[in-house]
């Protein structure tokens, strides 16, 4: 994500380019990449030249501490980067664009909110469907009532609970409009659980988890071949994304139809703009005006208690746990 997976999805029709952070702060214009850390100095040596950044380091901290950076992008594996994000919110920096999962347990993700907060630093979560138009263009659908008040939103998807669903809690919260859970299931699989150290040895894959929000609205989180395809059924309609932003779809229910039968309707079309580039551009836009950014360090807290929030319900087999989570510092180690 850092600099090099643009050339592991080109051709990809669900990927809209530039993909990765380096690739999207080059083609926005008003920003330049100053300077690069990382431990593995080939690794440094060619993101570098590739990039053309003349200031390298192998230990993030002096690079925070000398180059006196506007913006840090954080693309390390989950289990370092409260470490990195926390340091770099208390030495200056002003804008963050972490990756997800934002952190590995909710007293990090605790961390970091409050640490953002004092010293008024924005930050971003790469959960990048809240920045796609596409799903941009559902929530929009729904929110205008088009097609009735929403009741059920399914996510399909197969993987690690904070790699992969970390992905799609958030979007599931952002295409209901963001409500307040009231309760969370879940169970997991592949990963054991060392109560001494109350953390996991690694990610789990999930099973299957269900969350309900305010206003009596219900996720379910399924299994499937077919990566990140969302499905929102509302009381008039239903819209739905598939193969992870190639197929768009929407029916809207026959009112003269006594069975409740649902027609096809076209897709409203919309502007296939990088969620990458407007991620980046939402968090300048709120270092520039002291305004809030899209999928800030709260939104990120808020997504990583329900994928935590499946995990704990798993070990105390299957119960509803309902939020705030009381275990903050239950660990689940995430890429």
């Amino acid at each position: 994500m850092a600099g090099s997976i643009d050339d592991e999805v080109e051709g990809y029709a669900a990927c809209i380019l530039p993909y990765s952070h380096a690739a999207a702060y080059s083609a926005l214009g008003r920003t330049k990449i100053v300077a690069a850390a990382d431990v593995n100095p080939d690794k440094l040596d060619a993101f570098c030249k590739r990039w053309k950044v003349e200031s390298r380091y192998l230990d993030f901290r002096e690079m925070i501490a000398k180059e006196e950076l506007d913006i840090l992008s954080v693309t390390t594996p989950a289990t370092i980067r409260h470490e990195v994000v926390t340091f770099a919110a208390r030495n200056g920096v002003r804008g963050i664009y972490c990756e997800k999962a934002m952190c590995c347990s909710m007293s990090q993700a605790d961390d970091i909110v409050e640490a953002c907060k004092r010293a008024k630093v924005k930050l971003n979560v790469g959960t990048l469907r809240r920045f796609h138009p596409g799903y941009q263009k559902m929530r929009e659908i729904i929110e205008a009532g088009k097609i009735g008040e929403p009741r059920v939103v399914i996510a399909y998807s197969s993987g690690a609970l904070m790699h992969t669903h970390s992905h799609t809690v958030d979007t599931v919260r952002f295409l209901l409009g963001d409500p307040k859970p009231i309760y969370i299931q879940g169970t997991i699989e592949g990963a054991e659980y060392d109560e001494a150290m109350n953390a996991f040895d690694q990610d789990p894959s999930l099973v299957a988890g269900q969350v309900s929000f305010e206003g009596g609205k219900q996720a379910f989180f399924v299994p499937s071949p077919g990566m990140y395809e969302f499905e929102v059924d509302c009381t008039k309609g239903v819209v739905r994304v598939l193969d992870n932003g190639i197929d768009w779809r929407m029916r809207v229910r026959v009112e003269s139809d006594k069975w409740g039968s649902h027609a096809p309707v076209p897709f409203p079309p919309f502007e296939r703009v990088s969620p990458t580039v407007k991620c980046i551009e939402d968090l300048i836009n709120a270092i520039e005006t002291d305004s809030d950014t899209k999928c800030n360090a709260s939104v990120g807290r808020d997504g990583i208690e329900l994928c935590i929030g499946m995990a704990l319900s798993h070990l105390r087999g299957g119960m509803r746990i309902k939020p705030p989570i009381e275990n903050r510092t239950l660990y689940v180690p995430s890429n």
